[in-house]
């Protein structure tokens, strides 16, 4: 009961040739054929860069909505005007990141600030109490006049 395998008879060189010739013709194509995948790869091609924009205008939102995230989560630095001994200054304060201390701009001093009591403490060393001074907050601006100020200071 075995299967006799059909016997297959190699192909002479006038036949491979011929075999060969209607395999190149089938794959020729006629000028319009050509034309006709020309102006498709053309189509094709304008739709891909319609289709470009969108995946740009995604990331320009996508980078938006990152910057107006962070602006609005990190603290934005302030001016604030204080006081002591009728002597008034304006400095810009940063309040911050978790773990990072607090910065007044121009001052090597550290800035406690006291924000219910309106009440702002300038340090030498915050360990020690002694250090400090008091100062009475006047007046806190925001971001923009912070800015401005240190542009133009």
């Amino acid at each position: 009961m075995a299967n006799n395998p059909k016997k297959q008879t190699l192909l002479n060189k006038s036949d491979f040739q011929k075999q060969q010739a209607n395999k190149k013709k089938k794959r020729r194509l006629s000028e319009q054929q050509i034309k006709r995948q020309q102006e498709l790869v053309q189509q094709h091609g304008h739709q891909g860069v319609e289709t470009e924009p969108p995946k740009k205008n995604l990331t320009t939102l996508i980078t938006i909505g990152v910057i107006a995230l962070i602006a609005i989560l990190f603290p934005k630095p302030k001016l604030i005007t204080y006081k002591k001994l009728n002597m008034v200054t304006q400095s810009v304060y940063w309040p911050g990141l978790p773990g990072v201390e607090p910065i007044l701009f121009d001052s090597i001093l550290q800035p406690i600030k006291a924000s219910e009591r309106s009440t702002l403490y300038l340090c030498q060393d915050v360990s020690k109490p002694d250090t400090c001074q008091k100062y009475a907050i006047i007046e806190t601006q925001g971001f923009i006049a912070a800015m401005k100020h240190l542009a133009f200071h």
